[in-house]
């Protein structure tokens, strides 16, 4: 990121402001492990664009943003819920307005990575996408995604 298009755009004492979702899907209970197919979903997804784009590049941001000459760089990461499992109201309003993105997402963001790139069937792949929304729209599970 040495040239950043923002950068030329920006008067003196601008700011610029990004959302980046990094696709390694967490549990704020821990629960979510390897076995899960939520799990298996971002390790699938990772392998898939690896070569291409950097999906690990959100949690880069910071050092990318220095590199390129932006000064006063506040990062934050913010956990958006995967449906409506928080005691915080606000997260759980988002939540459960998250969960049809989420369940589309899942299968639209994955077909051609993962049958494709990955040589995945379709039957294997509608298994993983359903066993993964399952667990998406599980509250026990308190699935999120770091943004």
């Amino acid at each position: 990121m040495s040239k950043l298009t923002g950068k030329r755009v920006l008067k003196p004492g601008g700011w610029l402001q990004m959302v980046e979702c990094y696709y390694m899907f967490q549990s704020d209970n821990g629960s979510i492990t390897d076995s899960n197919a939520l799990r298996q979903w971002s390790n699938n997804y990772m392998t898939a664009l690896g070569g291409t784009k950097d999906p690990r590049a959100p949690l880069r941001m910071q050092q990318m943003f220095s590199a390129a000459g932006l000064v006063e760089i506040e990062c934050k990461m913010l956990p958006l819920p995967l449906c409506a499992w928080s005691n915080n109201a606000r997260e759980r309003r988002i939540g459960n307005a998250n969960k049809e993105n989420v369940s589309q997402a899942l299968s639209s963001l994955a077909l051609l990575l993962f049958t494709r790139r990955l040589g995945m069937s379709i039957q294997d792949f509608n298994s993983l996408i359903a066993r993964a929304r399952q667990e998406a729209a599980n509250p026990a599970l308190k699935p999120y995604v770091p943004l």
